[in-house]
């Protein structure tokens, strides 16, 4: 009988240190594994953290099951217990010649020069064309460093190994900028050029010389054009191209930019980037803020990003996070003109008119301030009542750029967040009725949909559609306000007008799709995204949405990767697909394809970072922590500013057991933002771990003042002080977390900690006072019954999970705990407990175990055996369930069928630490 979702409820908020929770079974750290897999195969990411750390319990060296716990809490939320349980494998060694070039340049390229030099000034290399690159990169990392004398040693070194060498004649060329005249310097590239036509960074080079040095910005877009023909992922000639687009005003060749970054780096943050701020030039801000959102959660000190994001929130009306945004990024560069802007506008908007003055300021004591920014002083004088000073900058703003739409549009916009809404509303109207473009038509939907006015809001998205005749945009958009409103039937109606008009229009699909689940009709969902796949069988949009729903309807893992695979060998080079394969094999716990397929991945699509993380993942879950290393530490030169790739790299030194190493990269990451939480949790885990509790105590301190009305320092202080034992301190830190954030995962702490002291009457009273303050707690109820379920009092343990049931009558863990508790009590009744859960959670193969076990303690055999079939069939790969099964079917006097399934468990093994049970049962037959 499965112990997964018996122990399901019990809460996971406890640290490492104190929340090992005990298994009430005998099963291997092996099985665990494989259960947990099931569970992780039906999205069950609960049942499988308790699962595996139970089976870290009895092994805690399992590389495997460490990473599976890591990256379940990682999906559950609990970053910082994520980070934690990542990775644990053997040292491996690799070829010199093929690792240090690529090590040395990963190192130039994340700022780490001083150390390339100091580290490879002087190494040899066995191969010379090896060595000749490694020469190279060294050259990189004095010219980095303001060397220019060692960087030309370096060249020459390198080209003595092999003339040949790209890297190192275009260093030299860049070097003899300094002597050579501009002409000189193009006829030196043409040379290389010449020799390596292909080259994007030769041409990258001749661009910036004909830009910079010799102001030639036709000859420069071309030659930055030709880096692209050459080499069309090569990032840094997109970002060249853009400053040139935007200067000659050229939207539509930025649109054409962004449409070729999509064919090549679909995923990459700077297209996405591009693509959002052509979104907003479109006004689809949806589109704008989803690519915006998730670009930020990877560099959210990103000043381009933070700008952006505010723009966006801006045109939204959403003024607190818009002023956020742009503060943020203004910190960070006080003369961001366009930021300084919006963030006028953004006060002007929250009726501060002083505030937008002080924003706005050093953009209007400039040389030439432009008509927006004069606009804005413009409101703040007018909100101010200087009418005088207001009119005279609205004069000069007019003057500029008297026919601007998004000038007045702001205007307008501005007038409904001050609650002239008649006005406001007016003006728009009238602009959005003049404007032949949709700008000032979205900002009027949205507006109105901001103060609730559905039915004026709709009534625009009509007038937009007359602008748009023939487009999806404007029905795909009443299809969500009419969704919003709760009129699935009206939603519907425009979701299929915008699909008719273009029956590969990906959102229309999503929106009707998303109603047919909704109302319990999954296979037409399905359905739907099968015919866009039938117009266009690269959409990998829509084998991925299939996919998607056939997990969610219960498809086996097989049929789910099958379309993954399709997905990914239609689209080869999208980074979606492959990323979604690559994580859909780790969390089956087939490690090898999973790490097979991020090579894949990473080859095909080699500039997207995600697909690089995902590779080093796969690699430490096979145990190869070197290429680990290597591959994060390439994901941190590409992320220089985050603290996540380091976090990824002192969780592999911590595998490679070299706390020092992981340390160092912890504070790393803690540099580049003191003020991360998961980093400083997992510094002080690692610092525990190696006993240096006295950094451990500084840093949970640190956080206590930098959080000062959160729990988290003072949890941190306890966790470092019971790993000592100093259990009345640890007790006094979890009191005052309390008193600061008296949440359920602090009581639980609280109370586990109690416990761990040998304290158990006053847990007990800890646990009665709780439960009097907060009777509806059903997690706290949770955590009780697992305790109780840990000390083997069965009885106490079911009341506890009949409470959460009173709380919260359709949870299946609930039901499925007490079914699986009556069981095992011997009690009557176990059946339809179990078949409640089963209706809760339909398909759920730790349910059907329990369900099966139940039947056969009611003496109805047949049915239990078909319920255990249900349940193999669900997760093969338990073999608990197959022995479970081959039990039942012994009682059930099928011995035939119960050698068949015992000699397949036998052929796992030692794998399976069942074996001597399957011994003696071959021996009965």
């Amino acid at each position: 009988m499965s112990s997964t979702l018996q122990r399901l409820g019990i809460a996971a908020a406890i640290s490492v240190a104190l929340a090992g929770l005990v298994g009430c079974g005998a099963k291997s750290d092996t099985e665990l594994i494989a259960s947990a897999k099931g569970h992780l195969q039906n999205n069950d990411r609960p049942a499988a953290i308790i699962e595996l750390k139970s089976a870290l319990q009895g092994n805690p060296q399992s590389a495997e099951a460490r990473f599976l716990l890591g990256r379940t809490l990682f999906e559950s939320g609990d970053m910082a217990a994520a980070q934690i349980e990542l990775g644990k494998a053997h040292d491996l060694r690799w070829d010199d010649n093929a690792v240090l070039p690529l090590l040395a340049k990963a190192m130039v390229a994340r700022g780490e020069a001083k150390q390339v030099a100091d580290l490879y000034g002087r190494f040899e290399l066995g191969d010379r064309v090896a060595g000749a690159e490694l020469r190279a990169q060294v050259a990189l990392a004095h010219a980095a460093l303001g060397d220019s004398d060692r960087s030309q040693a370096a060249v020459d070194q390198a080209l003595r190994l092999d003339p040949k060498n790209i890297t190192a004649r275009l260093q030299e060329a860049r070097l003899l900028t300094r002597t050579e005249s501009p002409r000189q310097t193009l006829e030196r590239v043409d040379g290389i050029l010449a020799d390596a036509p292909g080259n994007a960074n030769a041409w990258l080079l001749k661009g910036n010389v004909l830009r910079w040095s010799l102001g030639d910005n036709d000859g420069a877009m071309a030659a930055f054009r030709s880096a692209l023909e050459a080499e069309p992922r090569h990032l840094p000639a997109y970002a060249a191209l853009v400053p040139l687009l935007l200067e000659r005003s050229d939207v539509e060749g930025l649109r054409a930019m962004v449409a070729a970054m999509k064919k090549v780096l679909p995923q990459h943050p700077d297209t996405r980037y591009y693509d959002a701020q052509v979104a907003l030039l479109d006004g689809d801000v949806k589109r704008a803020r989803d690519g915006v959102q998730q670009l930020l959660k990877l560099a959210p000190t990103s000043v381009r990003l933070l700008q952006l994001a505010g723009a966006i929130e801006f045109r939204e009306g959403r003024l607190l996070l818009a002023e956020s945004f742009l503060n943020r990024a203004i910190q960070q560069e006080p003369r961001l003109g366009t930021a300084r802007r919006l963030l006028a506008q953004t006060h002007l908007r929250a009726g501060q008119p002083a505030k937008a003055l002080q924003a706005i300021k050093p953009v209007l004591e400039g040389p030439r301030p432009d008509a927006p920014s004069l606009a804005a002083a413009a409101e703040a004088y007018l909100q101010s009542g200087d009418m005088a000073t207001a009119e005279r900058y609205f004069k000069r703003a007019a003057a500029i750029d008297p026919r601007d739409p998004k000038v007045s549009t702001a205007l307008a916009l501005t007038q409904i967040a001050k609650g002239q809404t008649d006005d406001g509303f007016a003006q728009l109207e009238h602009i959005a009725t003049q404007d032949p473009g949709n700008y000032a038509d979205l900002a009027l939907i949205s507006a109105r949909l901001r103060v609730g006015q559905v039915d004026a809001a709709l009534a625009a998205t009509g007038r937009l559609e007359k602008k748009m005749q023939g487009q999806p945009l404007p029905h795909l958009l009443r299809g969500r306000i009419l969704g919003q409103r709760g009129d699935a039937p009206g939603a519907r109606a425009a979701y299929t007008r915008a699909a008719e008009l273009d029956p590969a229009y990906f959102p229309a699909v999503a929106g009707l799709a998303a109603i047919d689940f909704a109302e319990n009709k999954p296979q037409e969902a399905i359905k739907r995204f099968e015919a866009l796949r039938e117009q266009d069988p690269r959409d990998y949009r829509a084998l991925l949405a299939i996919a998607d729903l056939k997990q969610r309807t219960g498809a086996g893992a097989a049929e789910v990767g099958g379309l993954l695979a399709a997905a990914v060998k239609a689209n080869p080079g999208e980074a979606a697909p492959r990323l979604v394969l690559v994580e859909h094999f780790l969390g089956l716990g087939d490690h090898k394809a999973a790490l097979t397929a991020a090579n894949e991945a990473v080859a095909a699509v080699p500039d997207d970072v995600r697909l690089l993380d995902a590779l080093g993942v796969a690699q430490l879950a096979v145990g190869d922590t070197q290429q680990a290393l290597a591959t994060f530490g390439k994901v941190a030169a590409a992320q220089p500013e985050l603290p996540g790739p380091q976090m990824r790299m002192a969780d592999t030194y911590v595998a490679m057991k070299n706390p020092d190493a992981a340390m160092q990269a912890l504070r790393r990451a803690l540099k580049a933002a003191p003020e991360h939480l998961p980093a400083q949790q997992r510094l002080v885990q690692v610092a525990l771990a190696s006993q240096h509790y006295d950094e451990a105590l500084q840093v949970a301190r640190e956080v206590g003042r930098q959080r000062p009305r959160e729990a988290a320092g003072p949890l941190l202080e306890s966790e470092v002080l019971s790993a000592q034992k100093q259990w009345p301190a640890a007790l006094a830190a979890t009191r005052v977390a309390l008193q600061r954030q008296p949440a359920t995962a602090v009581a639980v702490r609280q109370h586990a900690l109690l416990s761990l002291a040998g304290r158990q009457a006053e847990a007990e009273r800890f646990a009665a006072a709780w439960e009097t303050e907060h009777p509806k707690d059903a997690d706290f109820q949770n955590h009780l019954g697992g305790a109780a379920l840990d000390r083997g009092q069965f009885a106490q343990a079911e009341a506890r999970f009949r409470k959460v049931i009173a709380l919260r009558p359709n949870d299946a863990v609930a039901h499925n705990n007490v079914a699986w508790l009556m069981v095992r009590q011997g009690k009557p009744g176990a059946v339809a407990v179990a078949e409640r859960a089963l209706q809760l959670a339909p398909g759920n193969a730790s349910v059907l175990d329990t369900l099966a076990g139940a039947l056969a303690a009611d003496k109805q055999l047949p049915r239990a055996v078909q319920t255990q079939r249900e349940a193999v069939a669900k997760a093969p790969e338990v073999p608990n369930y197959r022995l479970g099964l081959a039990r039942l079917l012994m009682a059930n006097g099928d011995k035939a069928a119960a050698r068949a399934e015992l000699e397949s468990l036998a052929k796992l093994g030692p794998s399976f630490r069942g074996q001597d049970e399957v011994t003696r049962l071959l021996k009965t037959l």
